[in-house]
C-alpha cells in the first residue's frame, strides 16, 4: 500500500486495482474509465483496420477518428487490458466503498453487464445511463453499418438521499476526442469531459477514486477544482505521465 505518489490531497498506487480496492476504506465518489470488454478490441483491430486499408483515399484519409492505426493494434492485443473476468469483482468493490455517487464509462454491449454487479446487491441504486457524445467520432470505414457515436456511462448512486450540481440537465456531455496535448494513452478521455464530470457530482473537498487511472484525466480533473483524489494505475508508464500532469499548474477556471 505505498503510494507511487502523494501530494496535495492526491494519491496513486502502481498496482493491480483488485489488489488495492480490498485495503482501501471509504470515498465519496468513484469516476472511472475501465478498459472495454476483449471483444470491442479485436472487432476494432480485425474490421476497422482492414477497412481502413480497403477505403484508402476514399473514406479513411477524409475523416479524423479517435484511434490511430497504432492504438487499434496496441488495443486489440490487450494494451490496456480487458474488463471481462474482473468486471463483477471490481463492481462488488465500487458498490461497498461508494458512500455518493459511482460514474462507470464501459462499451455500449457492456453496459448492463456494469448496472447489474453494481445493483444486484442492493448496495446502491440505477440512476441513469449517462452519454459522452463525440463530435469526431470514428466512422464505420466499410460505410455499410453506422458507427458508434457515443460512449454510455453507468450512473449509479448509493442508497439515501441524492443530490448533483446540475439541477434538471441531462446526463449528456458532447465534447470532441483528444487531438491535442494528448497523453501517451491509447484512449485518453477529454480533461473538459472529465472536468465536468468531476464539478458536477461531487463537491469540494471530496474524495475521488478512479480505479483504472489511465494517464490521469480523472485526476487532473480533481485537482483543478478542489477534490481530493485516488487513482490506481497498473502500468508504470501511465503513473509516470499522470504525475507529470499534475506537477502542472492548477488551471485558472
Amino acid at each position: 500500500m505505498t503510494p507511487y505518489y502523494e501530494r496535495d490531497g492526491i494519491t496513486i498506487y502502481h498496482a493491480d486495482c483488485r489488489d488495492i480496492l480490498p485495503m482501501l476504506g471509504p470515498v465519496d465518489h468513484i469516476i472511472t474509465d475501465p478498459p472495454f470488454a476483449r471483444d470491442v478490441y479485436q472487432r476494432l483491430g480485425a474490421s476497422n483496420l482492414t477497412e481502413q486499408a480497403g477505403n484508402k483515399g476514399r473514406v479513411g484519409s477524409r475523416i479524423n477518428h479517435q484511434y490511430s492505426s497504432i492504438s487499434i493494434e496496441r488495443l486489440a492485443a490487450g494494451a490496456i487490458g480487458y474488463i471481462d473476468e474482473m468486471l463483477e469483482g471490481v463492481a462488488s468493490e465500487i458498490a461497498r466503498l461508494t458512500t455518493r455517487w459511482a460514474i462507470v464509462f464501459s462499451d455500449v454491449e457492456t453496459c448492463h453487464r456494469w448496472r447489474e454487479a453494481l445493483t444486484g446487491d442492493g448496495q446502491m441504486r440505477y440512476v441513469r445511463t449517462g452519454a459522452w457524445v463525440k463530435t469526431d467520432p470514428m466512422p464505420q470505414f466499410s460505410g455499410d453499418r453506422p458507427a458508434v457515436g457515443f460512449e454510455p456511462c453507468t450512473i449509479v448512486h448509493a442508497n439515501g438521499p441524492m443530490h448533483w450540481n446540475g439541477g434538471g440537465n441531462a446526463a449528456t456531455w458532447t465534447y470532441g476526442t483528444v487531438k491535442t496535448d494528448r497523453p501517451d494513452h491509447p484512449c485518453p478521455k477529454p480533461l473538459p469531459l472529465m472536468r465536468e464530470l468531476v464539478q458536477l457530482f461531487s463537491d469540494p473537498s471530496e474524495l475521488i477514486l478512479d480505479p483504472f487511472m489511465g494517464s490521469g484525466t480523472t485526476l487532473r480533473a480533481a485537482k483543478d477544482l478542489g477534490r481530493r483524489a485516488i487513482g490506481i494505475e497498473i502500468e508504470e508508464k501511465y503513473c509516470e505521465i499522470a504525475v507529470k500532469r499534475l506537477a502542472q499548474e492548477v488551471l485558472a477556471l
